[in-house]
Parts: structure tokens; sequence; C-alpha cells
């Protein structure tokens, strides 16, 4: 059991495809309703707000990037809802660039049975973020130089960090950081990778996310605790970042 009841609702999948989906998330606490067409689904999710929505590929009725738009519009109850497209392995590829543009995932329906409910669990456990939009210094060290970058820190939650500026670094890059939050005069340390570049189309922020993977020593606890303090607070002071490629 995983707590109270997930709501789910399934667009355009094959019914057999829809019939072992449903069994799976019945049976780890998440209700799961269906609709056959984009166009329908639209009308469900313009009055009723679902914790996921899993979308096939190709929508019969319109194209997917219309639906994804429309999903997350200001307005939409399902603006904040986990949203995974199942696809075929022919299409995997090419449907990757919904990533970021309205879809939180592309996975195979394959992938996504074998790996349910973790998925869906993983998607719904967003961390509380505070925004931190203050003076942010980076020192960033490429071999064979280091370069320092004076950006603006977005936001900031438990498992990474929003980084606003025009530098671009690769996915996958991973950095060592050294970072100052308010109320405590000795910095945190560990290791971030960058996994994802905003879509300067679709998002008002220029920059990328990083995910922590690891803090020093103690670290950890300290910068929870911190983090806590800080979301307890009206008043997000400046925090000072310095970042460097892991050797």
């Amino acid at each position: 059991m995983y707590g109270a009841q997930r709501n789910t609702l399934a667009v355009a999948l094959q019914s057999q495809v829809f019939e072992g989906v449903a069994r799976v998330l019945r049976a780890n606490q998440f209700h799961a309703e269906y609709e056959a067409t984009a166009t329908t689904a639209l009308e469900t999710t313009g009055l009723l707000a679902f914790d996921a929505i899993l979308a096939g590929y190709p929508l019969p009725d319109m194209p997917m990037q219309a639906f994804l738009d429309a999903v997350r519009r200001e307005d939409s109850p399902c603006r904040s809802a986990g949203l995974i497209l199942l696809v075929g392995q022919d299409a995997l590829e090419e449907t990757q660039r919904f990533v970021g543009r309205g879809a939180n995932r592309v996975l195979t329906v394959e992938e996504f049975m074998a790996r349910l409910p973790h998925v869906l669990l993983r998607l719904l456990e967003v961390p509380p973020r505070v925004a931190v939009r203050r003076n942010l210094r980076l020192k960033v060290s490429l071999s064979p130089s280091s370069t320092h970058v004076t950006c603006q820190s977005e936001n900031i939650s438990t498992t990474g960090m929003l980084v606003r500026t025009d530098r671009s670094y690769p996915i996958g890059t991973q950095l060592g950081f050294e970072m100052a939050l308010p109320g405590d005069s000795s910095p945190v340390r560990g290791y971030a990778v960058v996994v994802r570049h905003t879509m300067a189309d679709r998002e008002p922020v220029s920059g990328f996310a990083v995910q922590f993977a690891s803090f020093s020593g103690e670290d950890k606890v300290r910068f929870e605790t911190l983090l806590r303090r800080l979301l307890s607070s009206s008043d997000s002071s400046e925090a000072q970042v310095q970042l460097a490629p892991r050797e």
C-alpha cells in the first residue's frame, strides 16, 4: 500500500494495454480512468484534477503538442499532473522532444509495466522548493581552465536546484558544489549532476537544473535542516554557490 488513492487518466491506449496497466494501478492504490481520444480527455481534464496522465502515442485526433499545451494551460486542473507518454520502441527517440514541453517522461509500455508503481510514485513525489532569487556565484572548472560566472539561483529543493544563467553545460556533467545558505556560516559541499536545460520557448527561466548526487560528511542532514527553515520563512536570502566538475 502507498497511502491515499491517486487518480490516473489513461488516454488513447490500446484496450489490452489499458487493461494490463489498470490492473497494476489498482493493485497499488491508483484509480484508473480511460478516454479513447484526446478530445474527450481534454473535456475530462478541464473539469477534474488527476494526479497522473498516461497518454498513448500517436493520439488519434490531434497533435501531441496541442494536447500537452491544453493540459498544461494556466487554468487547467491538471497543470501540475505527472504526465507520461507510452510509446512503441520505434517512436521512443522521436517522442523525447516532448519531455520538458508538457511531458515528464517517455517510456515504452514494457518499461512502464515493469517499473510500475515505482515510476509513478517517483513522478508524484515532487519535493517542495524554496525560491532563492538572488545573485549566485558559480565557479565552473572545465579542464584545462576554470570559469567564474555570476548568475542567479531560481529555486532549491532537497533533491536539486534550478540555476538561471545563459551558460550551458552538457546533461550528465558532474559538478562539485559548495553552497552557503542563509542561517549558517559553514558551506554545504557535495556533488551534483546537470539533468536538464530549460526550454527557452516554454519557460521564463534560461538556465539548467542540477540534481544533488552526494554530500560531504554530515552536510546532507545540515542542508535539509537549513532548507526546512527556508521553506518556513517568508523571506529567502542570498544563496552563494560554487560549482566545479567532479574529478
